[in-house]
């Protein structure tokens, strides 16, 4: 399978994402949950962050697949990502017009707020890190005091997350 083709099937299946950061966080969190996104995500200001994954979506824009749009997103400017017919019918063309076994959680995922996105992959970032519990919430919060209020939401989703990894080979 071609790197690009899970960000493809991401963005056909969820149609519209509001937000660069949200789809961002998107990303990181299925590929966490198993999902064969190749980028590469580090820790930056606003959570986990991929530059190979911006690159991309410019990329899909450049070929009129995608459209990236203003849109509001509290008293900040934003982005909307939105993909377009051109996306529908390279899908059909290259036969991937299915849904992914990770739809329902995409389209979960993509109905929450892009601060609790922000929350579920930077706890999903600290348990890879080995951090778990009451350290995990106080480094969060150490980190992103902004987000205490939802923290127990995160959680909550992230603890909820299934696991989309193949099972391992019986031996």
């Amino acid at each position: 399978m071609h790197p690009i083709v899970p960000l493809l099937q991401l963005l056909h299946l969820l149609k519209r994402v509001e937000g660069r950061k949200k789809l961002q966080k998107l990303v990181h969190i299925l590929q966490e949950c198993g999902v064969p996104f190749p980028e590469r995500f580090e820790y930056s200001y606003y959570g986990m962050y991929s530059a190979q994954l911006r690159s991309e979506v410019e990329r899909l824009e450049s070929e009129k697949l995608v459209n990236e749009s203003p849109c509001a997103a509290g008293t900040n400017l934003s982005y909307s990502v939105e993909t377009t017919d051109d996306l529908g019918k390279l899908m059909k063309e290259i036969g991937l017009e299915e849904e992914p076994a990770w739809a329902a959680t995409a389209k979960h995922l993509n109905g929450l707020t892009a601060q609790e996105l922000e929350g579920i992959s930077t706890i999903l970032f600290l348990k890879e890190c080995g951090l778990a519990g009451e350290e995990l919430k106080k480094r969060l919060l150490a980190l992103k005091p902004h987000l205490e209020a939802i923290y127990a939401k995160c959680e909550k989703e992230a603890g909820k997350l299934p696991d989309y990894r193949p099972a391992a080979a019986a031996a």
